[in-house]
């Protein structure tokens, strides 16, 4: 058989990746874009090394290597959440720390509740409404932040407490 005209058989599934371009290599080339926005999305760093690099990495290699950048920079979930108990230690010293869950022997994060001393002063100053939203964090350990405020008379929102909690229950 003999094929006249161009060939336009080309597999798709051809890789324009390269194997020895690996996720934590490209943590470090993305390590500056990381660091001025943590929330930079995958196609930007997908984008940045094709153009740095001249290769087009798998979105699966793009989102390991962010995971291993945001680890380098800021330390990983564990060693965050191990911080905790002397966050809670360092509240108790102060005088404005509230409330706080730390049981001995346990180590399950259930829930964080403090304020700042400045929150409570200026509530004495705020009109007599309180307001509680809550936002939905996400990554490694999922949970929700709530915040109270109340507004001030010059309609200025201002920052009562803060709560971290595992879910938005009955609870809470």
């Amino acid at each position: 058989m003999i094929l006249k005209g161009p060939h336009t058989c080309v597999s798709s599934l051809i890789s324009q990746d390269h194997n020895k371009l690996g996720s934590q290599m490209i943590s470090q080339i993305i390590r500056e874009i990381i660091e001025a926005n943590p929330s930079t999305p995958i196609s930007i760093i997908i984008a940045h090394i094709k153009l740095t690099m001249g290769y087009t990495i798998s979105y699966k290699k793009g989102w390991l290597a962010k995971q291993h950048a945001i680890e380098n920079i800021f330390g990983n979930w564990e060693e965050s959440y191990n911080k905790l108990p002397g966050f809670i230690w360092k509240f108790n010293t102060q005088p404005a720390y509230q409330d706080g869950l730390l049981e001995e022997g346990n180590v399950i994060f259930k829930r964080l509740f403090w304020t700042f001393k400045p929150c409570i002063d200026g509530f004495s100053f705020c009109k007599p409404i309180v307001q509680v939203d809550g936002t939905f964090l996400y990554g490694k350990y999922k949970g929700t932040l709530f915040v109270a405020v109340a507004q001030d008379g010059r309609k200025n929102i201002t920052p009562i407490a803060f709560v971290v909690v595992e879910g938005e229950t009955s609870n809470t």
